[in-house]
């Protein structure tokens, strides 16, 4: 079965389809489809990935491919590929994807209290 997810950066204004295939052999396909050049840039060389990659942070290529490309540091596209294929292989259930539909950063700017400081 393939897994899909979308990142929508509202701040920046792009989007990521992402998907992630589990392959014969335990290895799992992805593709990124995006308008972003450094989604794109952040993708090449994570057509395919392993176990290790999504579960391992200390030796993912996928975190390593995070660290050495231009994409911005708040980019949710590499937490978006992991989730991808962490529901690939059965790490977070169908069910509880489709039931919760997202994970999300909310910016609480409007609910900060007065420091009085100024």
């Amino acid at each position: 079965m393939t897994s899909k997810v979308k990142v929508n950066m509202r701040l920046c204004g792009k989007t990521h389809l992402i998907t992630v295939e589990m392959l014969e052999d335990g290895t799992f396909s992805c593709k990124i489809v995006t308008d972003c050049v450094n989604v794109k840039d952040f993708s090449e060389g994570l057509e395919n990935i392993t176990m290790a990659d999504l579960t391992d942070k200390a030796k993912s290529g996928i975190v390593d491919r995070y660290r050495n490309c231009r994409m911005s540091a708040n980019c949710l596209a590499p937490a978006g590929l992991i989730s991808a294929g962490w529901m690939e292989a059965g790490m977070i259930s169908r069910s509880n994807a489709r039931k919760n539909k997202a994970n999300d950063v909310e910016f609480l700017v409007d609910d900060v209290p007065e420091t009085g400081q100024g």
